[in-house]
């Protein structure tokens, strides 16, 4: 389930991130690169627990809470990193 809901992120944001492309200061690459990654990193435990002759993909609870709190956590960072990049941004245009 992990799986899924990453590559569902991924493919969500990479959407935003193409229609939204002309607005720099919404930093959506830093959402798409964020859910990439957990994508790429359970795409690989997927294959290795299939190597091991188990379930690729469970539905199981715990699987939920963790794909959960691995969108809220990538929705976390990229409110913190949005907010530190367009500061710099603002402070570099008061220095000038």
């Amino acid at each position: 389930m992990y799986f899924l809901t990453a590559l569902i992120c991924t493919v969500i944001t990479g959407a935003l991130w193409f229609v939204f492309r002309n607005r720099p200061r919404l930093h959506l690459e830093v959402l798409t690169i964020t859910f990439a990654a957990s994508t790429l990193m359970w795409l690989i435990d997927v294959i290795y627990t299939a190597a091991e002759g188990e379930a690729a993909l469970s539905f199981e609870p715990l699987d939920g809470w963790i794909s959960l709190w691995t969108v809220v956590g990538a929705l976390f960072l990229w409110i913190v990193l949005g907010f530190i990049f367009n500061n710099n941004v603002k402070e570099e245009k008061k220095q000038q």
